[in-house]
């Protein structure tokens, strides 16, 4: 376990690094955000065997030292997820993409701040990168606000640069040098 903090709520969070055993959390958590249709890029419900094959896939690049995927439990349940995945091409080894994904009854609680900045820790320390990057939609206005108070920038915008269930949104392209 990396951290233990209690939520604006006063759950008891532990964050820490993603297990095999944690498959069927993290399918349940991914295919309940893609129902909500909102502010993610997770479209499409995935399997519990494309989750396994996944999460083993995740495991993988962790012991490469190529990713960090943290998560965040409350009473022995994966309640959010948040990743940083460093860039492979030799000339942006420097620089790592940012995710991360909350179940809808734990956002506003400050577990996306706790684990952002846990996971950029670990970045930090294990990764070896110098700048993170991440894209967001403009109409999420919480997650915009919470970048940038952990010091992520705007560096660009994308005018409809996503098709979000059949509809064009704007995408915010963030930036945090470490």
């Amino acid at each position: 376990m990396l951290k233990r903090f209690k939520t604006k709520k006063g759950k008891d969070i532990s964050i820490r690094y993603v297990c095999l055993s944690d498959t069927k959390d993290l399918l349940e958590m991914y295919n309940s955000v893609v129902e909500e249709k909102n502010y993610t890029t997770a479209v499409k419900k995935f399997t519990l065997k494309e989750e396994t094959l996944f999460v083993k896939s995740v495991l993988s690049k962790i012991v490469d030292r190529r990713e960090i995927f943290l998560v965040a439990e409350y009473e022995g349940k994966v309640l959010g997820v948040a990743t940083i995945e460093k860039e492979v091409t030799p000339i942006k080894t420097h620089r790592a993409e940012f995710g991360i994904m909350l179940k809808k009854d734990i956002r506003g609680e400050g577990v996306g701040e706790e684990l952002t900045k846990a996971v950029i820790k670990e970045a930090k320390r294990f990764l070896k990168v110098k700048m993170i990057t991440l894209n967001v939609f403009e109409e999420n206005v919480p997650a915009v606000n919470l970048y940038k108070k952990i010091g992520f920038v705007v560096f660009g915008r994308l005018e409809k640069g996503v098709i979000h269930f059949k509809k064009l949104k704007t995408e915010l392209l963030m930036v945090k040098c470490l």
